[in-house]
Order: C-alpha cells, then structure tokens, then sequence
C-alpha cells in the first residue's frame, strides 16, 4: 500500500477509535492496526515484533512520528498522569477526502477492529494482541500453552489470564470469516 494512502487509513483508524471511546494513545493504535493487518489481512506491510506491550511495529512508530512531523497528527494530554493521545490534526482530516476508493475499501475491516478493540484500555489490548501473535505463530496451541507463552514473555500476566485473553481472541478471530493465516 502506498505510503499516503496508510497515512490515511491510519487517520481514519484513529478516529473510529477515539469515537468507539479509546484513548487514541500509540499503544492503542498500533495494537489496532496490528489486528487489522493481521485479522483483517489489510496489507499495510508493517513489521511487528514482540515487544513491551505486545506486537509493536517499530516502522509503524516511525510513521506516526512522520505524521505528527508533517501535521497530520497530533499529540495532546487527555489526563496528565497518563501522558499524551493522539488526535487526526485538520490536515489529517483533508488527506481522507483524497482516497475515498481506499477508505470505502477497508470501511468494515475497520469497524471490525473498532468494534471489538477501540474502547479496550492498553493492558486489554496488550494481552489479546499476545495471545494472537502466539495463536498465529502455532494455531495447534491450546489456550493454555497459548497462555504459558504470554506468562514467559509477560510474567505480570496470570496463566488464568493469558488462557482468557486466548479464548476471546479466537472467538473473536472466528467471526472474521477468514483464516489465521493465509
């Protein structure tokens, strides 16, 4: 996908998020692009890796780093003690007018991720995206190996907690109609 029409979709998954109630931090947003390249098979192209908070894609960072470099996005302090969100700046607002084509195209893919993920604070979406990148890695894991996984990467994570997190993001992959991995 071209570079421009991401920096689109990023805005526009970043507005859908904030109107479904999230916070609209980075976490957030990386953890639901990261669901919809990898759930929604929307080629974005972006590279995750495991890392503090789950899958995190270091080129993804950069990008929004340009964005907010160039004025398409922007950061303010929603709470203080929580430190900054992000918000689409007008600019970035204008930039979803010129793709309509690829807005329309991946509209439900993302009302998707906004639905099941744009209101789940970071510590929700850190488990779920883990366990999902486990899943993906071996879909022959149970629940339970999925969550002993996430235990050795993320020990604050209870077994009982990763075994849930495995649960729910299965059935929530389910109800994509589309494979785990393609």
């Amino acid at each position: 996908m071209e570079r421009v029409k991401k920096a689109a979709l990023i805005s526009e998954m970043l507005s859908r998020m904030i109107n479904k109630g999230s916070w609209g931090g980075e976490t957030h947003l990386q953890k639901c692009v990261f669901f919809l390249q990898e759930m929604r098979k929307v080629p974005t192209g972006y590279t995750f890796q495991l890392y503090k908070y789950g899958p995190y894609s270091f080129d993804m960072h950069d990008e929004i780093v340009r964005l907010r470099g160039i004025g398409m996005l922007s950061l303010y302090s929603r709470k203080p003690q929580y430190g900054a969100a992000l918000k689409v700046s007008e600019l970035g607002q204008s930039l979803r007018t010129h793709f309509p084509k690829t807005l329309k195209k991946y509209s439900d893919h993302i009302d998707f991720v906004t639905d099941n993920f744009g209101d789940l604070n970071a510590s929700e979406l850190g488990k779920l995206a883990t366990a999902y990148y486990f899943i993906l890695q071996d879909q022959g894991n149970s629940d339970e190996e999925v969550a002993i996984k996430i235990n050795n990467v993320k020990s604050h994570i209870l077994i009982s907690e990763g075994m849930e997190a495995a649960k729910m993001i299965r059935e929530i992959a389910s109800s994509t109609q589309a494979p785990f991995n393609e």
